[in-house]
């Protein structure tokens, strides 16, 4: 009999396509999903702990996940589970824990796990290495993409990139998910031909941290010294005639990329028009006491230099409110800064004091209640932000992507190359999925 798998995941879009591919493995061994009401053998919680709030939610769905399946094999996977594994393991919930660097073989790993321990059931001595709470780390390279699971055939994830060597103040993610490492492009390219020929019609290429993409090879045979996020998109853009697909870029970091080299990519036909550009504070002090090489003004050109490409190029971004240091001054620099920007999106977090990091040990903590104004007054100029790209969109014509009925059967889903998600009115025959077509917003 099969044996039945439940996969929770926490975190950000790369953990949830993540996920997908290890939904994916398990599936390619054998494992099934369980349905609902039915108890789970695996149970696999993708981790985050970019804030604390996330290790909370983390440990919160830990538990969750062994009072649903009291007696299944409770494995966590991912980031969290490459920081804090041992405390993690003395949770009496949790069985085994697989840290980022080996997340892409944890299906395996899982499999063996439980063969071991159906060994010791029958008498036998199991593989230390693999029985339960003494899993160990293994480096391995990035999981492969996956397809999107909300745009069957039409949309798919290529993960090119895993780890970050930026190291700044507030963030635990290059503790978490260790040192830069990249796919060949040899590798992403047969993908990426795999994917197109199979019918998909968008592909979005992701990692920690893209930008870093191919930095990690000087003298290294792969991927290469020549190799880089430009080379490697426009060759991906080059497998076929440029009004039959597109590229989607994941985020991109303004300590790698400049104005010059996100124009660069950007003219390259076939990538879409929209990039997440990871601000964090619009105040050139908070900036420099983040370890952000770069200031809001050079931050503004990239962003001038993108709307030259197109007026309507849609730029998403972060935000962090209450760094350790950020005056009332500071904070008010940062927020008109984010409101003269026409951001289309903003993901505002609090500072989050993760130990470990530089910014832990930073004196001049803000009090709670001062984040948490500060972050209300941020949420509501970035959605004014949003609201006013969403009306300079409104009667203009962008290339969109279908994707297909709605939840609720009414509409029709798309998706512009700009980024703004479309519905349509239903109507047999006119939108057809995966179908690529102008559409007059």
């Amino acid at each position: 009999m099969s044996k039945t798998y439940r996969l929770f995941t926490l975190g950000c879009k790369l953990n949830q396509q993540e996920s997908e591919s290890l939904a994916s493995g398990l599936r390619a061994l054998g494992f099934v999903p369980a349905r609902k009401g039915e108890e789970a053998d695996v149970c696999l919680i993708n981790s985050c702990t970019v804030t604390s709030m996330a290790d909370s939610k983390t440990r919160q769905r830990i538990r969750q996940a062994r009072k649903g399946n009291p007696e299944a094999f409770v494995c966590v996977v991912g980031c969290l589970a490459e920081t804090s594994r041992e405390a993690l393991l003395a949770m009496p919930e949790v069985d085994a824990c697989i840290g980022s660097l080996e997340k892409d073989r944890a299906p395996e790993i899982v499999l063996e796990a439980l063969k071991a321990n159906d060994s010791d059931a029958a008498g036998t001595v199991a593989s230390p290495d693999l029985s339960g709470r003494l899993l160990k780390n293994i480096i391995r390279m990035p999981a492969k993409g996956a397809e999107s699971e909300e745009s069957s055939r039409t949309r798919a994830f290529i993960k090119v990139e895993d780890g970050c060597d930026r190291f700044c103040a507030y963030c635990i993610v290059p503790y978490a998910r260790g040192a830069v490492r990249s796919r060949p492009a040899g590798e992403v390219l047969a993908e990426a031909g795999e994917l197109l020929r199979a019918g998909y019609k968008e592909l979005v290429l992701t990692g920690v941290n893209l930008a870093l993409y191919g930095k990690d090879s000087i003298g290294c045979s792969a991927p290469g010294p020549a190799e880089s996020l430009y080379s490697l998109a426009k060759q991906i853009c080059g497998l076929k005639a440029p009004e039959e697909f597109r590229v989607r870029l994941g985020s991109l970091e303004p300590t790698v990329v400049g104005a010059e080299e996100a124009a660069r990519i950007a003219n390259i036909k076939g990538v879409c028009p929209q990039f997440h550009l990871s601000l964090q504070s619009g105040c050139e002090k908070t900036l420099m006491e983040m370890g952000r090489p770069y200031t809001p003004e050079a931050y503004a050109e990239t962003v001038r230099a993108l709307r030259a490409i197109d007026p309507l190029f849609s730029i998403t971004t972060d935000v962090i409110v209450g760094f350790p240091g950020e005056s009332e001054a500071d904070f008010n620099e940062s927020l008109d800064f984010v409101k003269s920007m026409g951001f289309a999106h903003v993901h505002v977090f609090k500072y989050s004091k993760r130990p470990g990091t530089r910014a832990s040990e930073m004196a001049g903590h803000i009090k709670e209640e001062v984040k948490n104004e500060r972050s209300r007054l941020m949420i509501e100029a970035a959605e004014e932000s949003a609201a006013r790209f969403l009306a300079m969109n409104k009667g203009k014509t962008r290339r969109t992507l279908i994707f297909g009925p709605d939840k609720s059967g009414r509409y029709i889903r798309g998706l512009t190359d700009n980024g703004i998600d479309v519905m349509l009115p239903k109507s047999d025959g006119v939108y057809m999925p995966n179908d690529i077509i102008d559409i007059k917003l």
